[in-house]
């Protein structure tokens, strides 16, 4: 048995490498692929927080012919980054500089995702103030968005700046706020030093040519000059020289309609300024999303959404290209890169896409055998684009995956890709699902070219599923990017073991109502067995949700019941490793930068928060909130610090904006900026060592995210803060909070007021407070861990399935087996659940049953005057009227139902209801009330009316025991529980002591005539049975059509016979049911009725 586990991304992928200091390998067409430099320690870094980077994973370099497990206790150590020299041409600086290109270039340093990811992992690229952010011995200057300039670690002692010294700036007066080595690096976008001086080995990635326009070979043949010959023998450098990239240029038409660039210095003749600008060119190309593996699928209606891919400015060489004809001829062999890929040395390694603390959680809990007897396997995209791989290398790429890793590889064309990622669930359904509605006019993602390319997507996972199952594997599907998956499934393996869990938050029903595809959405997920959420809101909410929109029934608020099955619905929070994460604590590297940063920020209060960088994580709220603070605490100007890091860079200018006029806001409250920064803006992620030291010398860690899942940053500052028990300050709006609200002050993002105050008040409590509500904190971490997470998902699943199966095992009614049974028996005892008038032969059928001393019960929805009515030719015949609430014992009712004082407040809501839809009417019976939508006008709007009428019934009545369901489009309103409580008093009374049919005994009274006595005069409480009989009974039939009010009449039957309590006990289920507790099946209710004559004749 294999656990199969299917997301976006495999836990693996390939990797492309290229060895430039080979002469044919050092003249790539950049145009053409994406080029990386390979750092040393790539393959030893790590996703630094599962929340944020709940789609990053990295783990050791793979063992030889083993398949590694994604560790997560792989540090890196504060090692020295390469720097290239900067030989700026200043006399050109003033020129490029302007406030919207330094706004935007300000974060061309960071990873580019909407998504929660850190490029950082594959590629280290550092702001170039980052490692003399924890100097303590550096000057912070002037600097409204970052931290102090980067210093290189050597050994743990020499400090060396990254910035000749002997460099002018001549946008000091314009940017003096501004770091310098910032400024240098953000202007001259050199997001990745090693690609121009580095090491011999880069990473090649294929770039999409999915909605680009195609590149003439003509125009790819402009050489990019090679920079800093003399550099590289100069300072001390090893790098060997960098990259020839070969880059387009304009056609002659284009390069009209840019007459601005013919005036500038020829990038042939190695120009600075010329080298400045294609480095700028080059950068903002591969500045791309890491999981955005191809570019829009269609030009046309994508181009709008995808502006930075589609307008690249090329420069023109004002002399032309290369005379060298050879050359020109070796560098056309490097055209096409399936040419370059075919003969490209590749490997298999850890993949930093997808959902680091799901592939962690499952390959910890594989290596501590928490899952025995199994292993695992993985399904998924392998990360990269691949249509520019030629297939024999695609093919030999998927075979390794499925022979050494267990990866089987779901390959798709970029265009359906890029389409179903980039578009759908990253401009629609993740947006939704965060409560964050796209209503932009202008975008065309909402027409219905993404959403077919993300059901083509499910398929291909449902598909690939398919191929490799195998009779006992569980299936367990992760997010929202396969969500229509578990029905496709299901329709193919209709007895297999399925589960799906969705990793971030589930909204309301008015805001998921909003998505056009939303009942296929919903039908997709009710494929599974089981839904896992990681809160109870969001459960409730996809309950809610379900109930209105497909008006499926909740049962208990954690059961599903849709289209003739049960989805049980849990929620079980996704946890960290707590006991992992302490003994990394330990590393001499973040002992190391612990110290640097005590030594640095002595005596500050030090407030340290990390997000991603978008609208959904507060922080321009957050930062609002410590203004409000230092206002009203101006001693707090000098005495904190709140260090910003952020995640990603930003595509909203305006959210960028808003940050960047509070952080100036609040660094002007100082006096010397130079000696005290209230803001430090870190637009990047540190490494992983820096980071636990950072959060471990924290002495307040805010999140303040507007939705969220599951923050797990809050959870990692948790067991890092053991020393100091520092505060947490916890967004309401997250999932952890539902968690950690017990040891956490819990805020809410919006108040700014209370939010300022809950900073104050955490950093002015006492340590012998702050020690329990730690304790608190970190029991729930360690109680809700990632082992907590997968044992209780996978036992929910097989619960979930198990119960499905006994449902689904629908068999033939046997005959004989009923004739046998009947006729071995004393007592017997029918319940037939009938909806609809008796004809004469069934009439017939029943006054013989009767009269051969068998119990027969009618159970319907009726009031008892027409239930009385309908049945009063049977003789002896017992009536349960309304679905249970009141039990006719041989003329004399008794109530079952305990409460009717609800109903008045129910019909004002129905009577909103019918005001919505005209036709519609509501009735009101003595226990319960009926709302009738067969005669409604629009009947197009029958079921958002229903379900919304039975969201608002269940909301509020659900704490009285009141519940709402809806079966064959009638909604009916009673106490819950009815029908069970019916049959378990018959199976009492009759068990008892008292012969029911015995009227001297005083028990009961009998009505002569329904018009002599008023039926509800003579309504008694049920009669006790304190003495047991000796003739129990031993054959007991339940029969009807499968709806929620017998289906606990079904289970109840089988349980008793189970038990013992009866020897024959048959559940029999008419009409179409696919999922039951019935075990036994007749096509309709005259087949029944024939079979039960047939048997009471012989």
């Amino acid at each position: 048995m294999a656990l199969i586990v299917a997301s976006l991304f495999l836990p693996y992928q390939p990797q492309f490498e290229l060895d430039t200091s080979l002469p044919e390998n050092s003249q790539v067409d950049s145009s053409l692929v994406n080029i990386q430099a390979m750092a040393n320690d790539q393959q030893q870094q790590r996703a630094l927080s599962n929340n944020i980077s709940q789609e990053s994973l990295v783990a050791p370099a793979p063992e030889q012919g083993v398949p590694p497990a994604i560790s997560r206790s792989a540090t890196r150590s504060p090692s020295a980054f390469n720097r290239a020299s900067s030989t700026t041409n200043t006399a050109t600086l003033d020129d490029l500089v302007s406030s919207d290109i330094f706004m935007e270039n300000l974060t061309a340093n960071a990873t580019t995702s909407h998504t929660p990811t850190s490029k950082t992992m594959l590629k280290p690229r550092k702001n170039g103030s980052v490692e003399r952010f924890f100097s303590p011995s550096s000057n912070i200057p002037t600097d409204r968005i970052a931290s102090p300039i980067q210093h290189e670690h050597d050994s743990g002692s020499r400090i060396a700046s990254p910035i000749q010294q002997q460099q002018q700036d001549p946008t000091a007066n314009l940017l003096k706020n501004v770091n310098k080595s910032l400024l240098v690096h953000s202007l001259l976008n050199n997001t990745s030093q090693t690609s121009l001086e580095g090491p011999n080995n880069h990473i090649v990635t294929p770039k999409s040519r999915a909605g680009n326009r195609p590149t003439s070979a003509a125009t790819s043949l402009v050489n990019r000059t090679k920079q800093g010959s003399a550099s590289s023998g100069s300072s001390g450098s090893s790098a060997p020289p960098s990259i020839k990239r070969i880059t387009p240029h304009l056609t002659a038409s284009a390069a009209k309609q840019r007459p601005l660039l013919a005036k500038q210095p020829s990038n042939l003749k190695y120009s600075e300024l010329a080298d400045i600008s294609s480095s700028e060119t080059s950068s903002q190309h591969n500045e791309s999303d890491p999981d955005d593996l191809t570019t829009a699928p269609d030009e046309e209606y994508v181009s709008d959404l995808e502006m930075d891919d589609a307008k690249q400015d090329y420069k023109v060489p004002k002399f032309g290209g290369y005379s060298n004809k050879s050359k020109l001829k070796k560098y056309a062999l490097l055209r096409s890169s399936q040419e370059l890929f075919s003969r490209l040395p590749w490997s298999i390694v850890p993949s930093i896409k997808g959902n680091g603390a799901m592939k962690n959680a499952i390959n910890t809990a594989v290596l501590e055998n928490i899952i025995p007897h199994r292993h695992v396997k993985w399904v998924g995209t392998v990360g990269i684009p691949t249509d520019e791989i030629p297939e024999n290398i695609l093919a030999n790429i998927s075979d390794s995956l499925k022979d050494k890793y267990d990866s089987y590889p779901v390959l798709t064309d970029d265009v359906t890709f890029k389409a179903a990622y980039k578009n759908y669930c990253k401009q629609i359904l993740w947006p939704t699902l965060h409560y964050q509605i796209p209503d932009n006019p202008n975008s065309k993602a909402f027409e219905d070219h993404s959403w077919k390319f993300y059901r083509n997507l499910n398929q291909r996972f449902a598909d690939a599923i398919v191929k490799i199952y195998k009779k006992g594997d569980t299936i367990w599907i992760h997010d929202y990017h396969l969500m229509l998956v578990p029905q496709m499934v299901r329709d193919v393996l209709p007895f297999a073991k399925i589960g799906f869990t969705l990793h971030v938050s589930f909204p309301s029903s008015e805001v998921f109502r909003c998505l056009a595809q939303r009942e296929k959405i919903l039908e997709g997920l009710t494929g599974a067995d089981f839904v896992g959420f990681q809160t109870r809101e969001y459960a409730r909410h996809f309950l809610q949700t379900s109930n209105r929109l497909l008006m499926a029934d909740v049962v208990h608020d954690e059961e599903l019941k849709y289209n003739g099955r049960v989805v049980s619905v849990r929620f079980t929070p996704v946890g960290i490793d707590a006991f992992d994460l302490q003994s990394q604590l330990k590393d001499g590297s973040v002992m190391q930068w612990r110290q640097l940063i005590r030594e640095r920020w002595q005596g500050k209060k030090l407030i340290v928060c990390r997000d991603q960088f978008d609208r959904i994580r507060g922080i321009h709220k957050k930062l609002l909130a410590y203004e409000k603070f230092l206002v009203e605490n101006p001693e707090y100007v000098e005495k904190s610090t709140l260090i910003q890091i952020c995640i990603g860079s930003s595509k909203d200018v305006e959210l960028e904006r808003q940050i960047m006029i509070v952080v100036d806001r609040i660094n002007s409250l100082s006096t010397n900026i130079s000696i005290s920064q209230p803001v430090v803006f870190l637009h990047q992620d540190l490494d992983f060592s820096q980071y636990l030291a950072l959060s471990s010398e924290a002495d307040l860690f805010v999140v303040s995210s507007l939705r969220e899942g599951m923050n797990l940053t809050c959870h990692e500052f948790i067991v890092c803060s053991e020393d100091k028990n520092a505060p947490l300050l916890l967004s309401e709006f997250t999932g952890s909070a539902s968690l950690l609200n017990d040891g956490a002050i819990i805020i809410n993002p919006w108040d700014t007021k209370n939010f300022s105050q809950a900073i104050l008040k955490g950093l002015e409590m006492p340590f012998d407070k702050r020690r329990p509500q730690w304790k608190k904190l970190m029991k729930d971490i360690i109680n809700n861990d990632s082992t907590n997470w997968i044992k209780t998902s996978l036992q929910d699943i097989h619960i979930s399935w198990q119960f499905n199966q006994e449902g689904s095992k629908i068999f033939k009614l046997n005959t004989k087996t009923l004739m046998e049974d009947y006729q071995s028996s004393k007592k017997r005892m029918f319940v037939f659940n009938i909806a609809e008038p008796p004809s004469s032969r069934m009439i017939s059928i029943l006054n013989d049953m009767t009269s051969k001393g068998n119990i027969v019960y009618i159970m319907n929805s009726f009031p008892k005057p027409i239930l009385q009515n309908l049945y009063s030719r049977v003789q002896n015949i017992g009536l349960i009227a309304e679905n249970g609430a009141y039990v006719s014992l041989n003329g004399v009712w008794y109530n079952i139902v305990d409460q009717v004082d609800w109903r008045n407040d129910v019909a004002k809501i129905l009577e909103d209801k019918v005001e919505r839809l005209p036709g519609s009417y509501y009735k009101i019976n003595e226990s319960m009330i009926k709302f009738h939508t067969e005669n409604a006008e629009d009947q197009d709007r029958v079921a958002s009316v229903i379900g919304d009428a039975i969201t608002h019934i269940n909301t509020v009545f659900d704490h009285r025991g009141i519940h709402a369901y809806v079966y064959k489009n009638v909604v009916s309103v009673q106490q819950v529980g009815l029908s069970l409580s019916a049959a378990q008093f018959l199976f009492r009374f009759y068990n008892s002591a008292s012969d029911p049919l015995d009227t001297s005994s005083g028990q009961i009274t009998n009505i002569q005539t329904p018009s002599q006595q008023n039926p509800s005069d003579q309504e008694q409480q049920p009669p006790a049975s304190p003495t047991v009989s000796m003739n129990h009974i031993d054959f007991a039939c339940v029969s009807g059509s499968s709806s929620p009010v017998l289906e606990p009449l079904f289970k109840l039957v089988n349980d008793e016979a189970s038990e013992g309590q009866v020897k024959a006990g048959h559940a029999i289920v008419y009409g179409d049911a696919t999922s039951t507790y019935a075990k036994e099946h007749v096509n309709g209710l005259n087949e029944l009725f024939t079979i039960i004559s047939r048997i009471i004749e012989d």
